[in-house]
């Protein structure tokens, strides 16, 4: 009897030790990542050099191949990661934020340069049968969006998408590796330790950044891989401190932001190294630049890195243009009559092209306007007014076609002798009512005729226009209207990217998705609400030389790859649904 107590003790101490120990072994692991949006501390943007990404791809898998960028001297973008300090994470926030490549349509040709998907897979041929299957492979945009994106949009600031995207384009142009590493004289072919790289980022940017390493597995050499820089939530650069506690006795305490072996020289690489079939088939690979890597405490094993890098899936201003936020925009404030011209009190609807006494012009402007944000303009401040919405619910409507001098307004009224016959549009004036549509009405007019729009848009303009024999007659000219309004449909351009009505979009993504479209720059045009702060898209403006064809709206504008607008840039623009 006493000794089955004995061994019931015995028993009970056994188990109390296991579970304590047990209870050891869980609460001393690394903090694991979090799927909370909103328990993250910093944002890790992180740039690859290519070529060492190349190489650790092929590594993996002979049959891989890479997508390098043309410019062989910039170093991608890898991602912007959402951190908890001292542990990996959050991601995959949000499961129901589906990817949606529609929405980064308008910046993809930036996307190949600056974020260019490098890893492609290999192409399998399945046997008795003829036809290639490719390895499905989401893209790198996929992969980063679902897993940081949905995170990060608890900012504002990386609040979509584009947003998220575009961020990293802004930052790639500004903090792009290749002339932070040139201009501390860091060269490409350079073999150099990891305090001299780091000191040399922190030189230029004057703060700590991360240093990433992979490993050449016949040499055993190290490769520059990855350098990682880093954001507070209010966009500002700070110091990268505190993203990974080091490891017991890997580094020392000056140099913890890297995995590199601080004994060793890091080689910075012109070319993708060549693979050593015989060693590395028997070899892993080490300190990898596989995403979201060695942000964890815990010591991983080479063979364990392969089979993480063979599973892995990943996803198929240094010149800032600056526009002040506006106080009171109007219709059309971005082309406002001049207070000193002797024609403003005959300026009406196309007062956005004040008049100059000149006949010469470079351009045409086909201006088309959004037509429910027009009649929102138009009726908000009074009960009189009234709208005459075109059939079409999803058309915009032709606002004019517009004889303009580069740097200049106008010319406008270059005849006053000439008269409008509304006799000779007979033919096209059901189409004009509909795609050229005169949309001002009121309650207490009495005097109004059908044409008036028209009357002003030739009167004004298209007497300037008859210096083309194309545009030489009331026919011609509004018929050149019809023709591009049916062969630029902006709603449809727009919901290529993403675009549609009822939502709201900041005009970077509204011009570059228009851009890439056309492949020409336009110019749009907000009206912002002073009541409720609010701006609306209000129209589209594309450019024609004298030949029509079509050519940017701003040939000498200093950096043509930011938007040509009088919309805020830090505000999302307001696309109206159409009046039902």
């Amino acid at each position: 009897m006493g000794m089955s107590k004995r061994t019931a003790l015995l028993s009970a101490v056994i188990v109390t030790f296991g579970l304590g120990t047990l209870y050891l072994g869980l609460t001393m692991k690394s903090a694991r990542p979090t799927k909370d949006p909103n328990s993250w501390d910093i944002l890790i943007f992180t740039q690859t050099w290519p070529n060492t990404l190349c190489y650790t791809w092929k590594s993996s898998n002979p049959a891989h191949t890479c997508n390098l960028p043309s410019d062989k001297n910039i170093w991608t973008v890898h991602g912007i990661w959402p951190t908890k300090l001292g542990t990996i994470g959050p991601g995959f926030c949000n499961k129901s934020l589906v990817f949606n490549p529609d929405l980064i349509y308008g910046i993809q040709d930036k996307l190949n340069q600056y974020w260019t998907d490098i890893e492609i897979p290999p192409k399998n041929t399945t046997e008795g049968n003829s036809s290639s299957l490719e390895n499905k492979k989401e893209s790198i945009y996929f992969h980063e969006w679902q897993k940081h994106g949905t995170c990060a949009v608890v900012l504002p600031a990386l609040g979509s998408e584009f947003k998220y995207f575009y961020q990293g384009i802004e930052w790639s142009e500004k903090y792009n590796m290749r002339d932070v590493l040139d201009k501390s004289n860091v060269k490409i072919n350079s073999t150099l330790n990891v305090a001299d790289y780091w000191k040399a980022v922190k030189s230029v940017l004057k703060t700590n950044a991360w240093i990433e390493c992979a490993t050449k597995h016949d040499t055993k050499e190290q490769m520059l891989a990855e350098i990682r820089i880093c954001f507070d939530k209010t966009l500002k650069l700070i110091d990268c401190d505190g993203i990974m506690k080091p490891r017991q006795g890997s580094m020392k305490k000056s140099h913890a932001l890297t995995n590199c072996d601080t004994k060793k020289p890091i080689l910075y690489m012109d070319h993708v190294p060549e693979q050593n079939i015989s060693t590395n088939a028997n070899s892993t690979i080490s300190n990898s630049t596989s995403t979201d890597s060695v942000l964890t405490n815990s010591t991983v094993d080479e063979h364990s890195k392969l089979l993480y890098r063979l599973k892995r899936k990943v996803s198929d201003r240094s010149d800032e243009w600056i526009t002040k936020s506006p106080r009171h925009f109007n219709r059309s404030h971005s082309y406002q009559p001049r207070t000193d011209t002797p024609f403003k009190q005959n300026l009406n609807r196309s007062n956005s092209f004040p008049y100059i006494p000149r006949k010469e012009w470079d351009l045409l402007v086909f201006s088309q306007s959004w037509p429910y944000t027009f009649c929102h303009t138009w009726t908000v401040n009074s009960n009189t007014h009234t709208c005459n919405l075109p059939a079409n619910r999803n058309q915009w409507t032709i606002h004019g076609i517009w004889p303009s001098k580069i740097g200049a307004f106008g010319p406008s009224f270059c005849n006053n002798q000439t008269t409008f016959n509304l006799n000779s549009l007979n033919t096209i004036i059901p189409e004009l009512k509909n795609r050229w549509t005169e949309i001002k009405g009121s309650t207490t007019w009495t005097r109004k005729q059908e044409g008036e729009l028209w009357r002003h848009e030739w009167m004004k303009h298209g007497t300037c226009a008859t210096s083309l024999s194309a545009l030489d007659s009331e026919l011609k000219y509004f018929n050149q209207g019809l023709e591009w309004s049916k062969q630029y449909v902006l709603s449809n351009l727009l919901e290529q990217g993403g675009i549609k009505p009822n939502g709201s979009y900041p005009v970077n993504q509204i011009w570059h998705t228009l851009r890439t479209g056309l492949g020409k720059n336009p110019h749009i045009d907000c009206y912002f609400e002073s009541r409720t702060n609010k701006p609306y898209i209000e129209e589209v403006r594309i450019c024609f030389n004298k030949l029509l064809s079509l050519v940017d709206c701003d040939p000498f504008r200093r950096n043509s790859n930011r938007p040509s607008t009088n919309c805020p840039l830090d505000k999302e623009i307001f696309y109206m649904g159409a009046v039902v």
